[in-house]
């Protein structure tokens, strides 16, 4: 949350309380890992700061602050991530430009009765730096996994794109945790929507944003969760030209935005975030001017 001191703007972390959501076979959990700041005209992307500023204050820098949080899907024998944050493989320099919090990975993995070696799976929406940087951390000048049993899952077209990224995107993958996923042994490229296990799809969506995006899907016979990624990155992207400067392509997600909002509220399915600093995963409805937050959920 955030509260004002002297005119300043803080950014508060509260203690997590292990809330956990039951959907089908599976667990679903929050991993609060990290936080970091953008510049907030990168977040909203043709939204004046005069609206944007009212729903996420920005700091001295104009950046603004952001959640990171991973999710654990527990269930048929696996303990599943969907992305893992920035981690710590960065040097000071880029700590402070993004003001990279701190590393709580094994506070939360414990908190869950978890740790490294348990997890089982990790999949990525896509393989942009806040999304793929912590799967690895620096050992003896090398990257080395964090997730030592897991395998990997990204779609072919967005690991094809992270190797050889156009020019607007190059900042966003770097090259050292690409070619450290590509040499790890454990990666799994899916083309197309992707059982991973009964009730859990990759489905590709938000090309958009950045070629072979995908959001992960969890469905059981009363709830279907549906991880947003980055083409719904939070509750203050629920308009659909509330894009981010990142989009390689506005108007498809614009047309993605459309498409993904209409199942959510006709399914009454639940939307996680995975950079809304206030609100985890929410059920959505029409507001007046665009699709708003229904329903918040603990997750």
């Amino acid at each position: 949350m955030f509260i004002k001191v002297g005119g300043a703007v803080l950014f508060l972390i509260l203690p997590s309380f292990c809330s956990m959501l039951s959907v089908g076979d599976y667990t679903l959990q929050t991993l609060n890992v990290q936080e970091f700041s953008l510049d907030g005209g990168s977040v909203f992307g043709v939204v004046p700061r005069v609206l944007w500023e009212k729903v996420i204050p920005p700091d001295h820098l104009n950046r603004v602050r952001l959640s990171m949080r991973i999710l654990l899907i527990r269930g048929k024998g696996r303990n599943i991530l969907v992305d893992a944050a920035m981690g710590t493989a960065w040097s000071s320099k880029m700590r402070s430009i993004y003001d990279l919090s701190e590393w709580r990975l094994d506070e939360e993995l414990q908190k869950a009765g978890l740790n490294r070696e348990k997890i089982t799976d990790v999949i990525f929406t896509h393989l942009h730096f806040d999304h793929v940087g912590g799967a690895f951390e620096e050992k003896d000048g090398e990257l080395a996994a964090v997730f030592p049993n897991a395998r990997y899952y990204v779609q072919k077209e967005n690991y094809e794109t992270a190797f050889h990224p156009n020019m607007k995107e190059k900042p966003s993958y770097p090259s050292s945790f690409i070619r450290a996923l590509g040499q790890s042994g454990s990666m799994e490229l899916v083309d197309g929507i992707v059982q991973l296990s009964p009730g859990i799809e990759m489905v590709p969506m938000g090309h958009g944003h950045t070629a072979g995006h995908q959001l992960v899907k969890i469905s059981g016979e009363e709830k279907t969760v549906v991880h947003g990624g980055d083409l719904i990155p939070s509750s203050a992207h629920l308009g659909v030209i509330r894009g981010l400067a990142y989009d390689i392509a506005p108007l498809e997600v614009i047309r993605e935005k459309i498409a993904l909002l209409d199942n959510l509220i006709s399914g009454n399915w639940i939307l996680y975030f995975a950079h809304d600093p206030f609100i985890t995963a929410a059920t959505l409805r029409e507001g007046e001017k665009h699709v708003v937050v229904d329903r918040e959920v603990a997750v």
